[in-house]
């Protein structure tokens, strides 16, 4: 089975009520685990280790959680197998399209249909000469082999064609694939590195990721009890009032400020499904905005930082959790601390700081370190 990279941990720091500080720290060390349901299917930046969001669920029991910002749905398709009723919201369209598929479990024989039309689609990708329209190609020329543009293209016209049922399983699958047959580095880097790689290749992965798909939610539905509903996942901005009620637990890690450019990120993605990417403008702590204006763009995420805590706030029963991991920003400025804004943004609302934990971890991609932390508050 697959597992990422362990990350070294170094000091840590536990304060507040010592029986839920410690396995907050024991759950925030986890660094590894094992491959297992949906959780790796799709790249998604800086997801929530699956273990940690496990744990952090055994902690807080009760019958919902709602996950602000779900990324690729991580904490729903733990917060599912626990049995629980789960929410999750986004600004990102690919974080939605991945939850989606994530949290999915779908019948057997919505499974058959989608690997049935996957692969009738492969074959016909592999034949196809057909590129992209204008208004796609364009924008696209310079980051995919001809041929990869062709076969890419058949696929997307094949599935718009799909029935609804299965469509959102194959997005998903063609979502997963639009990197890897790209010329682009990763998910998380926009270098160019050129390749080539045989015809068919697009087509032949595309199949494979349905199939995989297919596997993957087989085993998240043996391991979900029966009865839980489906996960209700909308695209909103968490800084917007929550629409689903109120829930016992709102789990999330939001980004760590002037870390990434999630939206942007997902650039080739927003092409091939015709979406615009406007979002990237109101993205919280977005690395580019600390890049341009480093002190406009503080004040601007310790704001959204208020305004997403309201809203977790008001989305929580009296008695209910607030649970948020989170790290410290590395900006060209300098670190940015992301704990006090955010015990400052909780306090605002009325929450009541129940423990914490801090752990301090290596930052390879940036040769240094960074402080992690998980903070709780309660509503009383």
């Amino acid at each position: 089975m697959r597992k990422p990279r362990a990350i070294q941990a170094h000091e840590r720091i536990l304060l507040g009520d010592s029986a839920i500080a410690k396995p907050l720290g024991d759950a925030l060390a986890i660094d590894v685990f094992d491959d297992r349901y949906t959780h790796l299917f799709h790249t998604y930046p800086a997801g929530l280790n699956p273990d940690t969001a496990k744990a952090l669920l055994e902690l807080f029991p009760g019958n919902s959680v709602y996950d602000p910002f779900c990324g690729g749905g991580t904490v729903l398709v733990e917060g599912r197998v626990a049995g629980r009723k789960t929410f999750g919201t986004d600004l990102s369209r690919t974080a939605i399209r991945t939850a989606l598929a994530r949290t999915s479990t779908a019948s057997e024989e919505t499974l058959t249909k989608a690997r049935s039309l996957a692969r009738k689609l492969a074959e016909r990708a592999r034949k196809a000469t057909e590129m992209p329209p204008e208004h796609i190609l364009e924008p696209l020329r310079d980051w995919y082999a001809p041929y990869v543009l062709t076969e890419l293209e058949s696929i997307r016209l094949g599935i718009l064609e799909a029935d609804p049922e299965i469509r959102p399983l194959l997005e998903a699958c063609f979502s997963s694939i639009l990197v890897k047959t790209s010329w682009r580095k990763s998910d998380t880097s926009a270098q160019r590195q050129k390749h080539n790689r045989p015809t068919g290749t697009a087509a032949i992965l595309f199949h494979k990721k349905v199939r995989e798909l297919g596997r993957r939610i087989a085993a998240l539905r043996e391991v979900v009890p029966e009865g839980t509903p489906e996960s209700q996942i909308a695209l909103q901005d968490a800084r917007k009032p929550f629409i689903g009620g109120t829930v016992d637990l709102v789990l999330t890690s939001p980004p760590y400020p002037g870390t990434y450019d999630y939206v942007a990120l997902q650039h080739l993605r927003h092409v091939w499904f015709e979406e615009r990417d406007n979002n990237v403008y109101d993205e919280l702590g977005s690395r580019k905005s600390w890049r341009e204006k480093s002190r406009q763009a503080r004040r601007a995420w310790v704001e959204g930082t208020d305004a997403w805590t309201a809203s977790a706030a008001k989305a929580l029963k009296p008695g209910g959790i607030l649970c948020v991991v989170i790290g410290d920003g590395i900006t060209p400025t300098g670190p940015i601390d992301s704990s006090a804004p955010t015990d400052e943004a909780a306090r605002k609302v009325g929450l009541h700081a129940v423990a914490r934990a801090s752990i301090e971890r290596v930052d390879h991609a940036r040769n240094t370190s960074r402080w992690e932390h998980v903070l709780t508050f309660k509503k009383v």
